[in-house]
């Protein structure tokens, strides 16, 4: 029995100097900086995804900016005061920089919404949008006064990490730089709607009846395409432009000259048009339905021709009817149906017709 007792000591004594010998080799592990399967370790956080900058106006209010409207390598400021809105994930914190022309960086604090004197730069996060995956932040940001060039500067926005084993982000960077910009306004005569690419006129009213804004739009220099859609091609159709745009057609080049303003007349047909009955559109995941597709718009010969939608039986949209067999054929193609008279956010899907992201109620 003696014996017996001997051997569980030594047992246990053996047991707890495991133990022992496995803590310190994991603290070793831990000063050495050697991996530890209990430490899980991670790359950089993501970078921030940004939707949209928006500028105030002369008067006071806000012009919006998409990432591609100028193109996002060099988009407009005026002043020190600009607002960005991008995405994150939830609970994301972040740093905001200034980089001038001369690659000095200048850091913001981050405000809680209290005042701060009117030299100071600051940036404030005004808004999160939780009910989007992921989350929308909404950023104002001031430049301070001693920038050296307090319209020409680029805004790094970083997702900080606040864990040891996880790195921040790569930045966001936002190239600003103080240019001119031309103002577009449209007026709409009678039942229709103009649209602008790139985007930021939506003017007139909805199929619904509903009006539609902006009327008025900020542009970059360049080319300017406002196009005009019925909202009922089988009664209405576009007569003309007026104003600074005559005619068919309207592409104002925005290169110095003065604001342009234009209106777009829809008449009644003569003789109205049958729109082809189509199969009821298929359920699609994430798309909600939104109209058919329209086949009218555009120069052919120089005369604008406006088609009402052909689908066959299977629901597959055709841009000119015509005689023969198969999906089409033999027609001639001369303008891809385009859902884009319905919603700025309108796709094509096949069959189907015209559909936009669902995103909820």
């Amino acid at each position: 029995m003696k014996n017996l007792l001997l051997c569980a000591g030594a047992i246990s004594w053996s047991a707890g100097y495991l133990r022992m010998l496995v803590t310190a080799v994991a603290a070793l592990a831990l000063l050495t900086g050697c991996p530890s399967p209990s430490v899980p370790r991670g790359g950089p956080l993501e970078k921030p995804v940004l939707t949209s900058l928006e500028i105030p106006t002369a008067t006071g209010s806000w012009s919006t900016y998409s990432t591609s409207v100028p193109p996002s390598e060099v988009l407009p400021t005026r002043g020190r005061v600009l607002r960005l809105r991008f995405y994150a994930p939830l609970g994301s914190s972040f740093s905001v920089t200034l980089r001038a022309p001369d690659d000095t960086q200048t850091m913001l604090a981050q405000n809680q919404g209290s005042a701060v004197p009117g030299e100071l730069g600051f940036f404030q996060i005004t808004d999160v949008n939780t009910s989007l995956n992921p989350p929308m932040y909404t950023v104002d940001i001031r430049a301070p006064l001693s920038l050296a060039d307090p319209a020409n500067f680029d805004v790094l926005v970083v997702n900080k990490s606040l864990r040891t084993d996880v790195t921040d982000s790569d930045p966001l960077v936002v190239r600003l730089g103080q240019r001119k910009v031309f103002t577009v306004t449209v007026q709409v005569s009678g039942n229709g709607h103009v649209t602008s690419n790139p985007p930021g006129i939506q003017c007139g009213t909805s199929s619904s009846g509903a009006g539609m804004s902006p009327c008025s739009f900020e542009f970059g220099r360049g080319q300017v395409s406002l196009n005009p859609a019925s909202n009922d091609l089988n009664t209405t159709k576009f007569k003309q432009w007026s104003g600074n745009c005559a005619g068919q057609v309207c592409q104002p080049m925005l290169d110095g000259m003065a604001p342009i303003a234009a209106t777009a007349t829809f008449e009644p047909r003569t003789s109205p048009t049958t729109v082809s009955a189509c199969p009821v559109a298929p359920v699609l995941s994430g798309l909600r339905w939104i109209d058919l597709p329209q086949c009218g718009g555009g120069i052919i010969d120089r005369t604008h021709i406006e088609l009402a939608p052909r689908c066959d039986a299977s629901g597959f949209f055709c841009c000119k009817d015509g005689s023969g067999t198969g999906r089409c054929a033999p027609q001639k193609i001369e303008f891809p149906p385009d859902c884009m008279h319905r919603s700025p956010r309108g796709m094509l899907r096949q069959p189907g017709g015209c559909y936009e992201v669902d995103s909820g109620p």
